[in-house]
């Protein structure tokens, strides 16, 4: 699949991303989606779209606080077909190191009354390091940063 790098999102873009961020993310985060990206300095989106041209897979590169940051989302009917992988395999041919926050347990719970699954395994899948002392630890999420870096 190919996957479209851009700086602006169309409306119908940012709403299909949020609808996944809910969809995706603990409850506690619903909405966040539009703030993600306060205080970047720059920023690219990454987006892969069906025969429809729904986005169906969802990444980010960000500069904030001079660390190059990242988030993504692959639609749950989706995932198990590499383009998680896609994505992260483009992140790293464009940035030579970057970091993320991820949720490393399964105790959330998701807007579909589901338990939050931690993706901790498929980063470390692909070669993400845990930095277990730098965590966020409040009422909204409980993360712990990781870490990609050029070998």
């Amino acid at each position: 699949m190919k996957i479209i790098k851009t700086k602006k999102l169309n409306e119908l873009q940012i709403s299909q991303i949020n609808d996944l961020w809910n969809d995706e993310y603990p409850l506690k985060l619903k909405d966040r989606f539009p703030i993600l990206l306060d205080g970047a300095d720059w920023y690219n989106h990454y987006i892969i779209l069906d025969e429809e041209q729904n986005v169906i897979a969802w990444a980010v590169d960000f500069e904030k606080e001079k660390q190059i940051r990242f988030s993504i989302i692959v639609a749950s009917k989706h995932k198990g077909k590499g383009l998680g992988g896609l994505l992260i395999e483009k992140l790293k041919a464009e940035n030579k190191e970057f970091y993320g926050w991820v949720i490393d347990h399964n105790d959330d719970l998701k807007i579909n009354g589901e338990n939050y699954q931690s993706p901790m395994p498929f980063y470390l899948k692909h070669g993400f390091e845990i930095l277990n002392d730098i965590r966020i630890d409040n009422e909204m999420i409980k993360a712990v940063l990781i870490k990609w870096s050029e070998k």
